[in-house]
C-alpha cells in the first residue's frame, strides 16, 4: 500500500558520519562569517579594505583563507546534494509524492530563508540552497558521470565568467563608470562609507530595516554568481553519494592518500593566489580573478577534508566528540539560523552593538564561544527530542501535519 503525500517517513536510523561531516561543516562556516557579522562586507575578502592590519590579525586572515574560505561552504552544499538523494528515494520507497513533497520542502526553505535575510542578516545561503533544491531534483537519477560532468561545467563557466569580467574591467572603466565606482565601494571601501556602515549597523533593530534591506537586497541580486557554483556542488554531492563513498568503497589507505593529494593541491592554489594578491597590494583585480585560485583550491581542500572525516567517523576513537558533532549536524538548519541570532546579538545595535569595534584576533574568542555554545545546546536538546526545533517546523509544514518531536 502506498502512502500518503501528506504523512511524514518514520525517523530512520541515520548515517552518522553525514552528521558528523555537517556538524563539522556547520562550524567550520562561522569562521568565515563572522567577518561578515562584525565587519564591513569588504574585508571579508579584502584583508586591507579597512587599512592596514596587524600582523596577528593578518595571520588570522591568511590561516582563514587557506584553511576555511570557501572550504566548509563546500561541503555543506556537497552534503545537501546528498540528503536530496537520500530523501527522496526514500520518499520513493514508501510510494510517496516524492516531487511535491521535496518541492514544498524547498518552497518551505526559501521562505525561512528570506526571513532570515530580511529580518536578521543579509548573507543568508538558505534561499540559494532552496532553489538550487529545485533544480537539482531532475539530476538525481542521473549517472555519476552525468553529474560530474554536469558539475565540473557549473564550476568552469562560473570560473570563466569571473575571469572574463576581469579582462572587461578597462573596458568597464571606460564605458561605465559608475560599475566601476560601486565595484571599488564594494572591495575598497572610504573611511566615510565604513563609518556609515557602522552607523548603520549600530542602530536599532527598526532604524536599521533600510540597511537590511538593502544588503539582502544586493546578495540575492547577484545569485547568478554564485548559484552555479552551489548547483555544482550538490551534483558532485550526489555523484559522491551514489559512488558509495560515504560508505565503505574507499579504504582508509585509498582515502589517506586521496586526502593528502587533494590537500596540497588545495593549499598550494590558495598560497599561491593569496601571495599574487598580497603583492600586487589587493587591487580591484583580486576580487574577481585574484580569487579564482581559491575558487579552485577550496574545491580540492574540501574533498581532502571529506576523505578526513570520513576515516575520522570510522575510527573507534573520540566516540564522544563524534556524537557532539552528529548533534549539530542533525540540527544544522537550527544551529545555522542560531549562528545569525547569537551573531547579531553580539554586534548589532539592538544587542551589545559591538559592530565594527573588534579585531579579528578578538573574533576568534568569540568564534569559539559560540561553538561551545552550540556544542552545548545541541547536545542537550537531541537528548531529548528526536529534531531540532526548527527542523521539527520545517516537518510539520512539509506534511501539514503536527509531528511528534519525542
Amino acid at each position: 500500500m502506498s502512502q500518503s503525500s501528506s504523512t511524514p517517513l518514520e525517523p530512520q536510523k541515520r548515517l552518522t558520519n553525514l552528521d558528523v561531516i555537517r556538524g563539522v561543516a556547520l562550524l567550520g562556516i562561522l569562521l568565515m562569517n563572522i567577518q561578515a557579522f562584525s565587519l564591513h562586507f569588504a574585508a571579508y575578502s579584502n584583508p586591507l579594505a579597512l587599512g592596514p592590519i596587524n600582523d596577528t590579525d593578518y595571520l588570522i586572515y591568511y590561516f582563514n583563507h587557506i584553511f576555511a574560505d570557501q572550504k566548509f561552504m563546500t561541503l555543506f552544499a556537497t552534503l545537501f546534494g546528498v540528503g536530496v538523494v537520500l530523501m527522496t528515494d526514500k520518499l520513493d520507497s514508501k510510494g510517496a509524492a516524492t516531487r511535491k513533497i521535496h518541492f514544498k520542502r524547498m518552497i518551505i526553505l526559501m521562505f525561512i530563508g528570506l526571513l532570515h535575510a530580511y529580518f536578521l542578516w543579509f548573507g543568508d545561503i538558505l534561499f540559494t540552497y532552496a532553489i538550487a533544491g529545485f533544480i537539482v531534483y531532475s539530476m538525481r537519477r542521473k549517472s555519476v558521470k552525468f553529474l560530474i560532468i554536469t558539475g565540473v561545467t557549473l564550476l568552469s563557466l562560473t570560473s570563466l565568467t569571473l575571469y572574463g569580467i576581469a579582462l572587461a574591467l578597462p573596458h568597464i572603466l571606460i564605458e561605465d563608470p559608475q560599475a566601476i565606482t560601486d565595484m571599488t565601494t564594494y572591495w575598497a571601501p572610504s573611511q566615510a562609507q565604513i563609518a556609515d556602515d557602522i552607523a548603520a549597523n549600530q542602530m536599532g533593530w527598526v532604524a536599521a530595516i533600510e540597511h537590511r534591506v538593502a544588503m539582502a537586497a544586493y546578495m540575492q541580486s547577484n545569485i547568478l554568481f554564485y548559484l552555479p557554483r552551489v548547483i555544482a556542488l550538490m551534483c558532485i554531492g550526489m555523484a559522491l553519494y551514489k559512488l558509495n563513498l560515504f560508505g565503505n568503497a574507499l579504504s582508509n589507505k585509498r582515502l589517506a592518500r586521496y586526502c593528502m593529494v587533494s590537500l596540497s593541491i588545495g593549499i598550494t592554489l590558495s598560497i599561491v593566489g593569496i601571495m599574487q594578491n598580497n603583492a600586487s597590494g589587493w587591487p580591484l583585480e583580486a576580487m574577481l580573478s585574484g580569487q579564482l585560485y581559491n575558487y579552485w583550491g577550496s574545491i580540492f581542500s574540501a574533498f581532502a577534508y571529506l576523505c578526513a572525516l570520513i576515516m575520522f567517523c570510522r575510527s573507534t576513537m573520540l566516540i564522544k566528540l563524534k556524537q557532539l558533532l552528529a548533534n549539530i549536524g542533525k540540527m544544522a538548519l537550527t544551529n545555522y539560523l542560531t549562528q545569525s541570532l547569537i551573531c547579531c546579538f553580539v554586534f548589532s545595535g539592538w544587542g551589545l552593538g559591538l559592530y565594527g569595534t573588534m579585531t579579528r584576533s578578538e573574533l576568534v574568542v568569540v568564534v569559539i564561544a559560540v561553538w561551545v555554545c552550540q556544542i552545548g545546546f545541541s547536545a542537550l536538546w537531541m537528548s531529548n527530542f528526536k529534531f531540532g526545533p526548527v527542523e521539527w517546523l520545517w516537518r510539520c509544514l512539509t506534511y501539514s501535519q503536527w509531528q511528534s518531536i519525542k
